[in-house]
């Protein structure tokens, strides 16, 4: 297999190379909450997407602040705002402590109205010092209608061997998952997000072309934002939002509910194998993947969720969608945990192909995906349901990950699954009653 530079690009294209959640990002957020105690501004839950109300429109305004200390001007007029944050995390900041003290000092200084951080991202950028944060602050005016508003920000790495465009395309569609995992499909809106070296940034006629050429031909297109950084490598990515007609049910989970994924695992990895290897049919087998739009996918999974104002029906409705990205089955884990239960993966559904990538050890972990499959939890007859339905749906291959446990660990593999040999912290998933990963 080919070795250097090839292999190290393709490692942290996509979501690979994002500040990792559990070692830094999470325990980062209860130090930011605890210094946003005393002010105006406040965390949103930990959400695929944020949920806002839905008026006749939203005004926006977008800015960029070095995290070295400086404070942002926050929204420019008075009234409830909702803020969607990326952080471009350099170096120094991979650490919970210095990247609380930095964004968090950033979202204090939002102090004077109410202020949800309704999105928060991070994405560390190789060689930068301090990095910068990008800020949307998100408006809501006029009368309410039916509803909800759901909004995303997301940025990935570029992808080694593609145009900028492509990259941006994907990065588009994988910001759009978080608004499908929610069912937000409806009135998509995409701010494309560019971020590049001090000095290599592009002319705005250029970012133009590139989102003519990159933003889904339904949605509409905003005027895209550009980010400079002292670091190393472009980065791609955008703040999304639509409307959902049903707000997404969070039922208890009950022990004994299954794991569906829309599709197996795997697309990342085999690009990822393919640039590190030289290998075209699999980086092309790859890319098939990371440009497929989930929407259809979402739109079919509409009828599984409940009316507004329906009570949920647990062998009717799906009790959580979620989108598989830059933590992997880790990330269904961790959504799981949240209710107060574990996931026994039973089986790892993966792409053909991703063998070869396991055993050449490409990647450290194969289920980590940009523009991933969305996992939906249910019971087995709702299940049923959902995977007669998406078998109908192009781009969907749906197939069984595992089940919901009453306790344990937050992650377990089920005797004669191999998962160790595709995901490295595998290994550790056993380790103790409700421990999280710690990468």
């Amino acid at each position: 297999m080919a070795r250097g530079m090839n292999r190290e690009a393709a490692v942290r294209c996509g979501c690979a190379g994002k500040t990792p959640l559990d070692r830094v990002v999470l325990p980062a957020r209860e130090r930011i909450r605890s210094r946003l105690a005393d002010t105006s501004v406040s965390l949103g839950p930990d959400r695929d997407a944020a949920l806002l109300p839905r008026c006749d429109r939203v005004e926006s305004d977008t800015e960029v602040v070095a995290l070295n200390g400086r404070a942002p001007t926050g929204p420019t007029d008075d009234g409830e705002a909702w803020t969607l944050a990326a952080a471009f995390a350099g170096d120094r900041l991979a650490d919970s402590e210095r990247f609380a003290g930095a964004v968090g000092e950033a979202y204090a200084a939002l102090d004077g109205q109410p202020v949800t951080i309704g999105k928060g991202h991070a994405v560390q950028v190789p060689g930068a010092d301090d990095g910068a944060l990008w800020l949307e602050h998100l408006r809501p005016r006029g009368p309410r209608r039916d509803g909800v508003l759901a909004a995303s920000v997301d940025v990935i790495h570029g992808f080694p061997g593609l145009s900028p465009a492509e990259s941006l395309r994907i990065a588009i569609l994988n910001a759009c998952n978080d608004l499908h995992a929610v069912g937000a499909v409806a009135d998509r809106e995409v701010r494309p997000l560019v971020a590049a070296p001090r000095g290599e940034l592009p002319a705005d006629d250029t970012v133009a072309t590139w989102t003519d050429d990159s933003v889904p031909v339904d949605a509409t297109a905003l005027r895209p934002a550009t980010v400079e950084h002292d670091g190393g490598g472009w980065l791609f990515g955008a703040s999304v939002r639509a409307v959902a007609q049903r707000a997404p049910a969070r039922p208890p989970l009950e022990p004994g509910v299954e794991v569906l994924l829309t599709r197996p695992l795997g697309g990342l990895a085999l690009f990822a194998h393919g640039v590190a290897s030289d290998d075209r049919e699999f980086r092309e087998r790859g890319l098939e993947r990371l440009r497929t739009d989930t929407r259809p996918i979402a739109e079919a999974l509409a009828s599984f969720r409940p009316d507004s104002g329906e009570p949920f029906d647990p062998d009717r409705h799906v009790a959580r969608v979620t989108d598989v990205s830059g933590e992997g089955v880790a990330g269904i884990g961790r959504v799981v945990a949240d209710a107060g239960r574990s996931l026994r993966v039973e089986a790892l559904p993966l792409l053909p192909g991703v063998d070869e990538v396991a055993d050449a050890w490409t990647v450290p972990d194969v289920t980590v995906e940009t523009n991933g499959p969305l996992a939906i939890v249910a019971r087995s007859g709702a299940l049923d349901r959902v995977a007669d339905r998406l078998v109908e749906v192009s781009g969907s291959r749906p197939t069984r990950l595992g089940t919901v446990v009453r306790g344990g660990p937050r992650l377990s593999a089920a005797p004669g699954c191999e998962a160790s040999r595709y995901v490295e912290r595998a290994a550790r998933w056993d380790g103790g009653l409700g421990e999280r990963d710690s990468a």
